[in-house]
């Protein structure tokens, strides 16, 4: 045999050896416990959704207004085989205008599913647990914020999506319970 043959057989008998140890080490444990949030923009500023929380996230829909006493309402949408409500987040947070259009709708809930209108899907972050900090009400006076967390150089606060849908059931006179939303 070539020497460059001979290379290439102890090589791939190397990788055979090292694939087959893998298999036979214990799997690794991860040590850092992390959250996983989508990041998004509301009036240009940095917000983070909790994934846990959410049944789903999808664009363009088309939202059919309808006449309503909450300007946070925008109308309903169809989202799978349903019609569920579409509330502009921004207002459920304090700002006073709301969206021109409902670009993205995350999906709260399973058993009544909400959905809340955002402007911008800036992407998936993953975060220890530990980078998650109580939000200073003083800094950050925003409704349903109650956590903040730093993510590449941005400070993103973290909507809180159950207090979100339990002002929601408490403003429409409902009592059911929040716990799958």
């Amino acid at each position: 045999m070539t020497a460059p043959l001979v290379d290439l057989e102890r090589r791939v008998a190397d990788l055979r050896s090292a694939f087959d140890r893998a298999f036979g080490e214990p799997p690794a444990v991860a040590t850092t416990i992390t959250e996983d949030l989508l990041g998004i923009r509301i009036a240009g500023d940095a917000y983070a959704l909790v994934v846990s929380e959410l049944s789903g996230v999808v664009s363009g829909r088309k939202v059919v207004a309808l006449p309503s006493r909450r300007a946070e309402l925008l109308g309903v949408a169809g989202i799978r085989g349903g019609v569920v409500p579409v509330y502009a987040l921004s207002g459920l947070l304090g700002y006073d205008a709301a969206p021109s259009t409902a670009a993205w709708l995350a999906i709260c809930g399973s058993t009544d599913p909400v959905a809340l209108a955002f402007d911008q899907l800036e992407g998936f972050l993953r975060v220890p647990r530990e980078d998650l900090h109580a939000a200073d009400r003083a800094e950050i006076p925003r409704r349903h914020v109650t956590q903040v967390v730093r993510v590449a150089g941005i400070t993103r606060r973290v909507v809180d999506t159950r207090s979100t849908l339990a002002a929601l059931q408490s403003a429409a006179g409902t009592s059911g319970s929040t716990k799958d939303k």
